[in-house]
C-alpha cells in the first residue's frame, strides 16, 4: 500500500494549497490499483520527523474520487507554523478495517520551509537541539 506522490513542499503559514494524493495498493491479482474509497472515511496525520510531535492527528481528509483513490488534506494555519521535515499518513477506515498510506511513514514527506530556512535546515537544527 502506498501513495503515488512526490514529497510535498509548502511554506509556513500557507493554507491555500492542498496535499492531494492517489491512494493505491496491490489488488487480489497482485496488480497495483487505486484504493476504492467508496463509503469509507479517510483521515490525515502528520508528525514532525525530528521531534516525533504529532502536528495533525487523524483530521478529516476530503475524498475527491472514491473509485480512483483520490483525496486531499487542507492545511490549517496551526499545521504549518514550524519549518521542518514531516511524515504524513492517510488512513482509510472501512467499518472496522483500516489501511495506511504509505505504510512506511518516511515515504510520505512534507517539507515546510520558512522565510529564512529550508525544511532540511530546520530539521537539522531540531535534531542538533535535541
Amino acid at each position: 500500500m502506498s501513495v503515488k506522490n512526490k514529497p510535498f513542499e509548502i511554506r509556513t503559514s500557507d493554507t491555500l494549497v492542498v496535499l492531494a494524493v492517489e491512494l493505491y495498493r496491490l489488488n487480489a491479482s497482485g496488480v497495483e490499483a487505486a484504493a476504492d474509497l467508496t463509503g469509507d472515511t479517510v483521515t490525515f496525520t502528520m508528525v514532525n520527523a525530528a521531534t516525533g510531535t504529532v502536528v495533525v492527528n487523524a483530521a478529516s481528509a476530503t475524498v475527491t474520487d472514491e473509485t480512483n483513490g483520490l483525496c486531499h488534506y487542507d492545511f490549517q494555519s496551526a499545521d504549518v507554523t514550524t519549518a521542518g521535515v514531516y511524515w504524513y499518513t492517510f488512513r482509510q477506515v472501512e467499518s472496522t478495517e483500516k489501511a495506511s498510506f504509505p505504510v512506511n511513514p518516511k515515504q510520505g514527506v512534507v517539507w515546510i520551509h520558512s522565510d529564512t530556512q529550508t525544511a532540511q535546515e530546520a530539521y537539522r537544527a531540531a535534531i542538533e537541539a535535541a
